[in-house]
């Protein structure tokens, strides 16, 4: 599915907006002009400048008949289920990454996900366990950050 350049381009306009908005109500250090709304502001000033450029460029080529288009990839048998089931694994491994733990969840779920949109579960399988040890390695070990470990608690510590 391809969305018009010029839509697009608003939408992350306005995003940029919301953001500068909300941003502006985060308190600042004492006697200082910098606080919790810097990095946001900076982010959402430099969105809206791409928004606008986005936006502006393609607005010469604009078509109401072209603001979206279907790809033909989403024609096919199969495809809508398949992008179904990106919010549906993602809300899988919330409800449980926590009572069953990071290590044991994602491997499963990347395996299941990627058979359904390759076909090919041996591959799948590999992917899944060498993406699931580089992203334990990088967060928990790596950045420190805590991947619920769930049922291997135990185990590990």
């Amino acid at each position: 599915m391809k969305i018009s350049d010029t839509l697009l381009g608003f939408v992350i306009v306005a995003l940029s907006i919301t953001i500068l908005i909300i941003a502006a109500g985060f308190p600042t250090l004492n006697n200082q002009s910098v606080g919790a709304g810097t990095f946001p502001s900076i982010i959402a000033w430099v969105m809206l400048a791409g928004g606008l450029l986005l936006a502006l460029g393609d607005l010469r080529r604009f078509r109401w008949s072209e603001v979206i288009e279907i790809a033909p990839w989403l024609k096919t048998r199969g495809a809508l289920w398949r992008v179904a089931c990106v919010p549906g694994f993602t809300i899988a491994y919330i409800l449980l990454s926590k009572p069953i733990g990071f290590p044991l969840v994602v491997p499963v779920l990347l395996t299941g996900f990627l058979t359904l949109t390759t076909g090919r579960p041996g591959r799948s399988l590999l992917v899944a366990l060498g993406a699931t040890a580089a992203i334990w390695f990088l967060f928990a070990q790596v950045l420190k950050v805590p991947l619920p470990l769930g049922l291997l608690t135990e185990v590990i510590y």
